[in-house]
């Protein structure tokens, strides 16, 4: 076996594996990126469909305006202007009458934008409409506070979303069309099971000081090209190295990091990133070390939620938004794209955030649902003809965040020189885009002050 010597060895080449290599080659570190996969991005990648010859992302991906680490992330790789971001922040709804339903906010400081907001909501009765504004002084208590961790004057030990909109007196049909959706599609479970921490935590951030923070962004492109590739490039550019289908064994005696092994190759750098998810970090290495061993029993003890996707090629444009929400339904939301599989095509996402009742269905079955719910939602649907559809399942897309979490690790860890990334680790948020990038940055420094020391 040959030895390639590096600044720093990052395992995993998903968002939090790629924003750290960006962040160290900005800096001038040689970096190397080990990928297991074929393709780059890990839970967030894109791989091309053999019916229609398009590239198709693993499931649809938001970017919010409050990312502000994603952004920047994005502008160093030169794709922030692949987002397509509302100019105010809006979401269109149908609700199980089949009634539409828009829920707008101005373009004011917060949270004069979410009160004008809640006052126009409509199909809510006045008096809910009102209550909305209870969520004002926790939310901004939340935003002075974004920093602490356990916010215990705002959540109780243990209490779901749904318990904590409750205390605050949100009534049932506002629970129902904003702050439940909102929370499913944050957290990736439903309210009555999700952490009302995390979610308070997801309200401080997109009601932030600007009022961009709060805005919905989607890719414009497929997530290959949002921003796997140009992290490639870029980091290839600044002397770095980016391998994939290269599964990698670090290698640890008595806390001290020694290399890091390959089928064909081992490399040698005072710093490793594990930037692996949760259900992958105990075979990330050829001997567990001990002292890891804490570590590895809590990523043993993180529970997975699925989320579902079904994509459905139209001939003609489905939606008048580019997203639309089905409440009450399995497929909880649509996504709108163009297709190039026929002229003026377009393809259909439906997600099923959450997935846990209905993930051993089978795909044609999620189809039939998707295809039923669609076209109950949206009538008109019916006389426009379904080209193709496909089904794809991301059984452990994101980590629980049940009200009885486990505690997540931090960037540091007991062995010198060996440093965490990923979604799961401790950043305050959800598993999110933002929250692999913040981990990637976060690694990223730890690294840099070890290597200037």
């Amino acid at each position: 076996m040959s030895k390639n010597i590096y600044d720093a060895i990052i395992v995993g080449g998903g968002f939090a594996g790629l924003s750290a290599a960006v962040a160290l080659s900005v800096r001038g570190a040689r970096v190397i990126v080990l990928e297991a996969r074929p393709r780059l991005g890990g839970r967030a990648t894109s791989y091309r469909d053999p019916a229609t010859g398009e590239l198709v992302d693993n499931g649809q991906h938001v970017i919010f305006g409050c990312y502000q680490e994603t952004l920047s992330f994005l502008k160093v790789i030169g794709t922030k202007d692949r987002i397509n971001l509302q100019p105010n922040l809006y979401v269109n709804y149908i609700d199980r009458d089949n009634h539409p339903i828009r829920f707008q906010c101005p373009y004011l400081l917060p949270p004069f934008h979410l009160i004008a907001g809640l006052l126009e909501f409509e199909r809510i009765s006045f008096r809910e409409r009102c209550s909305g504004l209870r969520m004002v002084k926790p939310i901004h208590r939340a935003r002075q506070d974004a920093k602490n961790d356990t916010c215990a004057d705002l959540v109780k030990e243990h209490e779901t979303v749904r318990e904590w909109l409750i205390r605050y007196g949100q009534g049932p049909r506002l629970r129902e069309l904003l702050w439940e959706p909102l929370a499913l599609a944050a957290l990736n479970q439903r309210a009555d099971y999700a952490s009302a921490l995390s979610f308070v935590h997801v309200l401080a951030k997109l009601c932030g000081s600007n009022p961009s923070d709060s805005l919905i962004g989607i890719p414009s492109c497929p997530l290959e090209q949002f921003y796997a590739e140009p992290a490639r490039v870029f980091i290839e550019s600044c002397g770095g190295t980016v391998l994939t289908t290269t599964p990698a064994k670090v290698i640890v005696t008595n806390r001290q990091l020694k290399r890091v092994e390959t089928a064909r190759d081992q490399f040698i750098a005072p710093a490793v990133i594990a930037a692996v998810p949760w259900f992958s970090f105990g075979q990330l290495f050829r001997d567990q070390p001990f002292s890891l061993s804490r570590m590895f029993y809590s990523a043993t003890k993180i529970d997975s939620v699925p989320i579902v996707t079904v994509n459905l090629w139209f001939e003609r444009p489905v939606l008048d938004e580019p997203f639309v929400g089905l409440i009450g339904r399995t497929m909880q939301w649509a996504f709108e794209k163009r297709s190039t599989f026929v002229d003026g095509g377009v393809c259909l996402s439906l997600v099923s955030s959450g997935a846990n009742d209905v993930i051993h269905l089978s795909n044609r079955s999620f189809i039939k649902l998707a295809l039923s719910e669609l076209r109950s939602a949206l009538p008109r649907t019916r006389g426009i003809r379904l080209l193709h559809a496909m089904t794809i399942r991301e059984r452990r897309a994101t980590f629980s965040l049940s009200s009885h979490e486990s505690k997540r690790p931090t960037v540091d860890t007991e062995v010198n020189g060996l440093f965490l990334a990923g979604d799961w680790i401790k950043t305050g948020l959800p598993s999110t885009i933002e929250s692999a990038v913040a981990s990637g940055h976060n690694a990223a420094e730890s690294v840099y002050k070890m290597l200037a020391s």
